[in-house]
């Protein structure tokens, strides 16, 4: 700015000194005396040089207010990229619960199990119609997608309030279940190729973006090939979840940033530039920090409360390739003991995208606990640990008073419709957010691998988990 000032100052000069010219040309012929005169041109003299400077302001405002209108439709831009990409994310998660739950209808037996799948398709449904109204604009086929979802969930909440009485699905209602997860299918097909233009960095707006073939992508929705039935529902959707406490960090005193910083360097001796950020003020206060490791930049979450090691992620800024699992089990487990976590076993493996996710969970009497699960992700080439996620083992986390089972595992697998191929194991598992159950666990085949969990103490199904394969990798769900 002080640039465009200085030159806009020379060019003025000049106009000034031409305007001074003209204007003495100008005077009246009366006007002889130079005393007059001179006072004549001072005041014609400041005149122009007040509306030259006075120009130089209005340019000055005017440059300042078009820079500043470039920088709000930046800002615009970017928060419209901000609003798309998160409804992105939350329509691509609610379609594949959706797709999950569905699959999980074909395993459950009882009306109970069923009712409960019913409604989580219910939930899944009513996410995703929210987050598709972000992308109506008046675009055909994505109003036809949000009424579609609409009206598998309005069909699945019926289903379920029927299933009061305890009666479980009849084989139509199972027929139509199957033709509405076609359906579903469409749309996770259509989030696909948009998820590969995210990959590479396109945008929604703007030059090369997405949103118009996004949006296209729901023109099979205008004249689908399943026909479904029209059920209304007109009820208020909500999901409020109750404010939880951290139990594995009661009682623990609170760290320094400074103090956190020489946490991480023990945990992290490899790491450089190891510096403190700034905190998160959440369920879990943490402090933030950065580093370098190896050539990767680094991100370290610790709890103030008892300087506990939350979240861990190192970016090489590279992919890589196939590789064997047991070694990166190991080091996750390893990397898991180091940071305090004492001994953990792998209960679930993955692979995708160049990294191994594992899933860590403390083992108690010969007990699973899934509710205090601590996820590591590996690098596949170098086997380094490039991630950690300890939120569920700080929520939960404690030493569980755990009741015998009242019910043995035969009787538990005769309530099971599925083939098992494994051994079954006694798992705690999380329901409803603020629940616990003691359960046997069981992995069955058919068309898909399911895990299925029988309460053990009442013989009752209680919750179903579908592995399904994706570009994402192995997912249980």
């Amino acid at each position: 700015m002080a640039k465009s000032n200085l030159n806009n100052n020379k060019e003025c000069t000049g106009v000034c000194a031409a305007c001074a010219e003209n204007g003495a040309q100008e005077a009246p012929s009366s006007v002889r005396k130079s005393k007059n005169r001179k006072k004549a041109r001072t005041v014609f003299m400041g005149t122009v040089i007040a509306l030259c400077a006075g120009a130089l302001v209005g340019l000055s405002v005017a440059l300042y207010y078009s820079e500043d209108k470039s920088k709000r439709q930046d800002s615009y831009i970017r928060q419209m990229e901000a609003v798309y990409s998160r409804n992105y994310y939350d329509l691509l998660d609610s379609a594949n619960d959706l797709d999950v739950q569905l699959a999980k209808l074909r395993a459950a037996s009882t009306a109970e199990a069923q009712q409960s799948i019913l409604y989580d398709v219910w939930s899944a449904a009513n996410l995703a119609g929210n987050s598709l109204a972000a992308f109506e604009g008046g675009r055909d086929g994505v109003m036809k997608a949000t009424k579609f979802v609409g009206q598998l969930g309005d069909y699945a909440h019926y289903l379920a309030e029927r299933m009061q009485d305890g009666e479980p699905l009849t084989a139509e209602e199972r027929t139509t279940l199957g033709k509405l997860r076609k359906m579903a299918g469409v749309l996770k097909s259509a989030l696909k190729t948009t998820g590969d233009g995210l990959g590479e960095g396109r945008p929604f707006i703007g030059d090369n973006g997405m949103l118009e073939n996004f949006t296209g992508a729901f023109d099979a929705f205008v004249e689908p090939d399943v026909e479904y039935p029209q059920m209304i529902y007109d009820g208020p959707f909500s999901d409020a979840l109750e404010h939880r406490e951290c139990k594995a960090l009661e009682g623990l005193s609170e760290i320094s940033p400074e103090e956190g910083v020489d946490i991480l360097a023990k945990i992290l001796p490899d790491a450089e530039n190891l510096v403190y950020v700034d905190s998160t003020d959440g369920d879990v206060k943490t402090f933030n920090y950065s580093f370098s490791q190896e050539g990767g930049s680094g991100f370290a979450q610790l709890s103030v409360k008892g300087g506990m090691l939350i979240a861990y992620n190192v970016d090489y800024g590279q992919a890589a390739v196939s590789g064997s699992y047991p070694e990166h089990c190991a080091a996750a487990v390893g990397f898991a003991r180091k940071a305090g976590f004492g001994d953990l076993a792998v209960v679930w493996c993955s692979a995708a995208n160049g990294l191994v996710y594992v899933n860590l969970a403390p083992v108690q009497n010969g007990v699973i606990l899934y509710p205090d699960l601590v996820k590591v992700k590996v690098d596949e080439v170098s086997g380094n640990v490039t991630g950690l996620d300890a939120m569920h083992y700080a929520f939960n986390h404690v030493e569980r008073e755990l009741p015998s089972p009242s019910v043995t595992a035969a009787e538990a697998a005769a309530a099971i419709t599925l083939p098992c191929v494994a051994e079954p194991a006694l798992a705690l598992i999380p329901v409803d957010e603020t629940k616990e159950v003691l359960t046997y666990e069981f992995e069955c085949e058919s068309e898909g691998t399911y895990f299925v969990y029988i309460d053990a103490m009442t013989g009752e199904e209680t919750n179903i988990l579908y592995v399904i394969d994706s570009a994402q990798g192995r997912q249980l769900m």
